[in-house]
């Protein structure tokens, strides 16, 4: 296994556990709706698609929808969503993140780092976006400035599961560098 295939893998397992955030990443809690991740996902995509027919501003059901589509790998449709649920929402660092991730995944790897510099301009204290800055850099070869934004990672999460990972990928870099 490559070592890009590794480090893809085990972000995508990271990834489809960071979209839990979104609570402490909006303007108020009471745009949170309940999670309807836990339904069959066509059928939970088909009531969050019903909500937003009703409501296109509905930023809770713009944004589970994104991130079913997201989990599903529907990376182009999710990005759309992702971004309908900024345009209501542009406070949302998780959002810019998920999009970012969106982008590399579809091959934009220039324009997710630019989202994931959104969502750390909105919140500093944001590790996902952080951590998924430091992935793009590695995964396209720019070790010595994936460097940065994983120690960042260290920084905020401390011994946390991000910072983990933020050492594993900080591993890969040492190997890479001259």
């Amino acid at each position: 296994m490559t070592k890009l295939r590794t480090i893809c893998l085990l972000f995508l397992i990271l990834g489809l556990t960071s979209c839990d955030d979104k609570a402490a990443n909006t303007t108020t809690n009471s745009q949170q709706a309940p999670n309807v991740n836990a339904t069959l996902p066509m059928q939970g995509m088909e009531q969050l698609k019903a909500r937003i027919a009703m409501n296109p501003m509905d930023f809770a059901a713009l944004s589970d929808l994104a991130d079913m589509l997201f989990e599903s790998g529907q990376y182009i449709e999710a990005f759309n969503y992702y971004d309908k649920a900024i345009a209501v929402n542009p406070n949302c660092a998780d959002c810019y993140n998920d999009r970012g991730l969106c982008l590399f995944y579809v091959g934009d790897p220039v324009s997710a780092l630019e989202s994931f510099d959104k969502a750390t301009a909105i919140d500093p204290s944001y590790k996902h976006a952080w951590l998924s800055k430091g992935f793009v850099l590695i995964s396209t070869n720019r070790y010595p400035e994936a460097v940065a934004p994983l120690n960042k990672v260290k920084e905020l999460d401390g011994s946390g599961p991000l910072a983990m990972q933020a050492d594993k990928f900080l591993e890969i870099v040492a190997q890479n560098m001259p």
